[in-house]
């Protein structure tokens, strides 16, 4: 028995009162509940999204139902910032500077004076 994965949709159901939230499990796996925005989030089948939609739109306490975006979306944010240096892909030729030197700098940069003194 091999093992598969199975796709899945989450869609955003609006409702009108929270008395009847109960009954969206047999169309999926509530995975959120909003007692303040009145919504939840509903895991769907891949396979099956586009009947559970239009039997999700029929019930009286549903106000919209959405297909959520989050696939859509591209979640990988290695550029997203422009001049970004990665730590993990620091190349060799940089030296770490200790924190002897760093303070050092720092305490020259302070007081002009100690670097008068010394």
């Amino acid at each position: 028995m091999t093992f598969e994965t199975v796709k899945r949709k989450s869609i955003v159901v609006w409702l009108y009162t929270l008395k009847q939230w109960k009954q969206l499990r047999k169309y999926g796996t509530v995975h959120y509940l909003s007692e303040r925005l009145k919504y939840a989030i509903v895991y769907v089948n891949d396979s099956q999204i586009d009947e559970t939609l239009t039997s999700l739109r029929n019930l009286n306490f549903v106000r919209e139902v959405e297909v959520s975006y989050r696939d859509d979306i591209d979640m990988t944010f290695k550029n997203a910032i422009k001049d970004r240096i990665d730590p993990d892909l620091k190349s060799d030729e940089e030296e770490d500077v200790s924190f002897d030197e760093f303070f050092k700098d720092l305490a020259q940069e302070i007081v002009p004076e100690a670097k008068d003194n010394k």
